[in-house]
């Protein structure tokens, strides 16, 4: 059946939002055309048709979250007929068993909910959830109740995570990794208690010349990852000032022979190159922190921290320290490009062992970043400020002076690493010949 789903851009999408139709209901599509925009928690994407025909049904409205796996549209091909919405649901949710109700409850709300489009959605409160659970009705995708049904897991036992109380991929997996899942002869088990809520955010202050601004998918989940990582990851961090005036004079000096072949070098190449060839010392702090132990990987994949408008995303320039300079700095480009304008792959910004973030060309003179968890640390890059120094022989002498901040996870690194890390990226840094060898 040509429906459109809401597709899964990333192992922990469970949900994404449609933007924008840029088709309207009736219209004639082609197989690979763009019909809608959607917006996940990392990019803001194309969808386009699998298959040509007719856009005969628009199920999600615009500025809608929809499950992934969801329908969104139907595409009508030559001799078919477009399938009844409530029949569809009333067949997934006898699939369901015992869930019927929950399902033909939750299509209701939705119906309820896009005939009122100007109605603010309101958090589902700890009462109002408890309510309907104690009815036996609870929100979840028709994938949400499949991966359940199959590892005999209780979902009015779950706590939802989603918008509204919605029972979310991600609940699911969580109950699965704690033990809950619960044969028929358990059923009636005492649920687990409930998490306690987080604190609730204060009140507009209404005051004139204010407004409401909802925070979009990608701020919202920003938020929490780095709440979460300041939460649960303990910090530390060290800071180095590296002399950079060999440095910059290589750089003018290999750009002015690469300019015929149209690669420009920046300071920026320079020291993710740094920071990956350390790495190789330093293999703790190219690791992810995992349920199962601390995962070292040989291979470094650097993170780049590029800034959207919409928040911000981290391309991956995978085996850093083996690549060159001139390979680096066009990778570097070409992603940093291609994230602006929402055209990355989830591939192309997944997967990194470590990150850099650059903030040197906003004037900071030294900043620490938070950690992209489940790595174990990042270095934060700074402006080069000229400014004196005395030479070996006690003279006050210009130089061009940068920090790098390096945050780490104290769970796998301690102070003296992270110490001796940075004393070797400063010495790279400040003999760079050594990185074009």
């Amino acid at each position: 059946m040509p429906e459109v789903i809401m597709p899964k851009m990333g192992d922990a999408m469970e949900e994404g939002t449609l933007v924008k139709w840029l088709k309207s209901q009736g219209d004639e599509v082609q197989a690979g055309e763009a019909i809608a925009e959607i917006e996940t928690d990392k990019v803001t994407m194309e969808l386009e048709a699998e298959d040509a025909g007719t856009l005969a049904e628009l199920y999600a409205s615009e500025g809608q979250d929809v499950p992934v796996g969801e329908a969104i549209a139907f595409v009508q091909g030559e001799g078919e007929e477009v399938p009844q919405r409530q029949e569809k649901e009333e067949a997934e949710a006898e699939e369901g068993g015992g869930e019927g109700e929950a399902a033909t409850a939750t299509a209701t709300e939705t119906e309820e909910r896009e005939e009122r489009p100007d109605e603010p959605r309101m958090p589902r409160t700890e009462e109002t959830t408890e309510e309907a659970r104690a009815d036996g009705r609870f929100r979840a995708s028709p994938i949400v109740r499949r991966l359940a049904r199959e590892n005999n897991l209780d979902l009015s036992q779950i706590s939802g995570s989603g918008p509204q109380g919605r029972i979310v991929e991600r609940d699911v997996r969580a109950a699965l990794e704690r033990g809950e899942a619960k044969v028929a002869e358990e059923q009636q088990a005492a649920p687990e208690a409930a998490p306690q809520p987080a604190a609730a955010a204060p009140e507009p202050t209404g005051a004139p010349g204010t407004e409401i601004k909802q925070p979009t998918r990608m701020q919202r989940v920003i938020g929490e990852r780095m709440q979460l990582s300041k939460q649960q990851i303990p910090h530390f961090y060290a800071t180095v000032e590296a002399e950079v005036d060999e440095l910059m004079a290589l750089r003018k000096q290999l750009n002015e022979k690469l300019e015929d072949e149209g690669i420009k070098l920046s300071v920026n190449d320079f020291v993710m190159k740094a920071c990956a060839v350390a790495l190789r010392k330093f293999p703790n702090l190219n690791s992810l922190y995992t349920s199962e132990g601390i995962e070292l990987h040989e291979q470094v994949d650097m993170a780049m921290a590029v800034a959207l408008e919409a928040g911000l995303i981290t391309p991956v320039i995978k085996d850093a320290a083996n690549k060159t300079l001139s390979a680096i700095s066009g990778e570097a480009k070409d992603l940093a490009k291609r994230a602006r304008d929402g055209k990355l792959q989830p591939n192309e910004y997944q997967g990194g062992t470590f990150t850099v973030s650059n903030m040197g060309m906003f004037g900071i003179e030294s900043f620490s970043a938070i950690i992209n968890p489940p790595q174990a640390a990042i270095v934060a890059v700074s402006s080069i400020m000229r400014r004196p120094a005395f030479d070996e022989e006690g003279n006050v002498v210009p130089r061009s002076l940068m920090k790098l901040t390096l945050s780490a996870d104290h769970r796998i690194a301690n102070g003296a690493e992270g110490a001796q890390y940075m004393a070797e990226v400063k010495r790279l840094l400040e003999t760079p010949a050594l990185l074009v060898v």
